[in-house]
């Protein structure tokens, strides 16, 4: 088993070589990493703006969607309408999901950056292509098994009169967490994964309603603390955005070992 996850973790070291980087872009909010992020010219890049602290991230407000239990395309209708936020007058496109609308496994990241709001689907860019690969490489899936979503769904931008601006990005504040968060919990209520994974520091404090972050809580699974079917819980295993292995690969050994845990959960049920 040590032998393939070195192998398994060798070959997407490789990949993610492979992959032509523009590290002047920071990484999203949440890609939790403890190196620098470099530029090509090796000069240091602006820092990501911080995360919002947890206990305002973690509780949502008692918005909730127009239609309770609606179906996922009313969901999808409901969300490319939505204005409980600013976000909704500014993105250009609603990115509510993508993927098996049946699948055992929900990923869930932060919220779409500038290829995502420009193309209306999640993961689009550098990480989806990695995030991609890692489905392919350690769990034998493609993007069509899985499901794909984010806590917000438009994207926050520093400046919103700008978006057609690179380096754009900001963390979503709680109010736009807590809009948008309704929408994430009726895609599981209907989805009904056995296991969420959660990508990045800030999706595990609003799901795990923790303040810890991603490094602390990664390398186990939990019990997802909202009930989608009675009597069944759901696992939750954190594990680091792909944008954090793209600037820093030493923390490549830890997701895979995430994946290797969420591999052997989808096949035997068992963690």
């Amino acid at each position: 088993m040590k032998r393939q996850l070195a192998e398994t973790a060798k070959d997407l070291a490789a990949y993610i070589r492979s992959l032509d980087e523009d590290l002047t872009e920071p990484p999203p909010a949440g890609a939790a990493t403890t190196a620098p992020v470099l530029s090509r010219a090796g000069k240091s890049a602006p820092a990501a703006a911080p995360v919002p602290p947890a206990a305002s991230l973690a509780s949502p407000a008692p918005l909730m969607p127009a239609k309770i239990n609606a179906s996922m395309d009313e969901l999808a209708e409901q969300v490319k309408a939505c204005r409980n936020c600013g976000l909704g007058s500014a993105r250009l496109n609603a990115v509510f999901g993508v993927g098996n609308r049946k699948a055992k496994v929900v990923f869930v990241g932060e919220g779409p950056g500038f290829q995502e709001d420009h193309k209306g689907e999640p993961f689009v860019g550098r990480s989806g292509q990695l995030l991609d690969k890692i489905l392919e490489t350690v769990l034998g899936l493609k993007r069509s098994d899985v499901y794909i979503a984010n806590i917000v769904k438009c994207h926050p931008m520093k400046n919103p009169a700008d978006p057609e601006s690179h380096g754009n990005d900001r963390p979503p504040t709680p109010d736009e967490i807590a809009a948008c968060r309704p929408y994430l919990d009726e895609q599981l209520r209907a989805i009904k994964p056995a296991c969420i994974v959660t990508l990045g520091s800030v999706p595990t404090k609003v799901l795990l309603n923790t303040d810890k972050g991603i490094s602390l809580m990664r390398g186990r699974a939990y019990d997802y603390p909202v009930e989608i079917v009675p009597g069944r819980p759901v696992k939750l295993i954190p594990t680091y955005h792909p944008a954090a292995l793209l600037r820093n690969p030493n923390l490549k050994r830890d997701t895979w070992e995430d994946m290797k845990m969420l591999k052997a959960f989808l096949e035997t049920g068992k963690i």
